[in-house]
């Protein structure tokens, strides 16, 4: 970094202790953003915090927008990792009447919003 003599090095921010990942789980429509669920730190993303927590905040939101049709008819595409994948997953869905698209194989050229 070239600095004159007369100026001051800037300070650089380094992340620390407090900047660490999150994971956010985000479920949308045709109008917008339908739930979105942050999970805690230190916490991992389970088949039962899957179903409990966020399967239940998406079907009282479809519930709110469509009372008539409720989860009947819903697609539903999501990524192919163990707690979508899993026994404890698929049976809520089906029971709720949400078809779950095939996700397609990884494709740098192919994102998930872009089909």
């Amino acid at each position: 970094m070239w600095v004159d003599g007369q100026g001051d090095r800037p300070v650089v921010l380094r992340p620390g202790f407090q900047s660490r990942k999150r994971l956010f789980t985000v479920f949308f429509n045709y109008s917008g953003p339908l739930v979105v669920d942050i999970l805690t730190q230190d916490t991992t993303m389970t088949a039962t915090y899957y179903v409990q927590n966020v399967l239940s905040q998406v079907k009282s939101a479809i519930n709110e927008q469509r009372p008539k049709v409720s989860t009947s008819r819903t697609l539903l595409l999501h990524e192919n990792a163990g707690s979508h994948k899993a026994r404890a997953t698929t049976q809520p869905l089906r029971e709720l009447g949400i078809q779950v698209l095939p996700h397609p194989a990884y494709s740098p050229n192919l994102a998930p919003c872009d089909f």
